[in-house]
């Protein structure tokens, strides 16, 4: 038995884009049937982003600020599976792939493998990092997509996988390249209950890998 923590953002809670409610079939619900014995830790929330404070919400969104908090609430934890960047790449931070995803990710993984947040458990937990999803590319720079992202936030996404995958191998992390897992074309950037089937099927395959 293996208890894995998923810390994300709206794609981790499920969002879905038609209704704003979540997917009850979301990837998280579709892991939990694939390895029944695990205990799947759900911890996503609309908006987070890796280490940015949004002035127009609360602080509880810039991930960086609550990720010790979290893996204190779920200690013990064998796995914790961090997807997130999505957020990081709206033009209002002003950011790019290297100040945003890569020290982006140091940060949060320099706080997040603090032993502080560890020291009831017997070993730390193993970290994976994934890449978020990338936007649809037919409908990513769409009148409402490309005011929040623009082409700039929608390259971030697209190459996500290098400056992530330096940051595992900096912090001996696992990694996932999700590669050409794309998000529904109604938002451009929230999967669809078909994107949910495919990040299910990649990640239970990864996990298979800890068995």
């Amino acid at each position: 038995m293996m208890r894995i923590l998923f810390y994300g953002d709206s794609n981790t809670w499920g969002y879905n884009a038609m209704t704003g409610m979540r997917f009850p079939n979301r990837f998280t619900k579709q892991i939990q049937n694939a390895y029944p014995e695990d205990e799947i830790l759900e911890e996503g929330l609309c908006g987070r982003t890796l280490c940015h404070s949004d002035p127009y919400c609360f602080e509880e969104r810039n991930g960086l600020k609550t990720v010790s908090m979290v893996l204190k609430t779920h200690e013990p934890v064998d796995l914790v599976v961090v997807i997130l960047g999505t957020n990081d790449a709206k033009r209002a931070y002003g950011t790019n792939a290297l100040t945003s995803l890569e020290k982006g990710m140091d940060l949060f993984m320099h706080e997040a493998m603090d032993p502080d947040n560890f020291k009831r458990s017997l070993k730390a937990p193993r970290f994976l990092i994934v890449t978020p999803p990338k936007m649809h590319k037919d409908y990513a720079l769409c009148e409402r997509t490309k005011i929040q992202f623009g082409q700039e936030g929608f390259d971030m996404l697209e190459y996500s996988d290098k400056p992530f995958r330096q940051i595992a191998k900096k912090w001996q992390a696992d990694f996932l390249d999700l590669e050409d897992l794309r998000a529904g074309k109604l938002d451009a950037i929230h999967l669809d209950e078909e994107g949910h089937c495919q990040m299910a099927e990649k990640l239970i395959q990864k996990l298979g890998e800890y068995r």
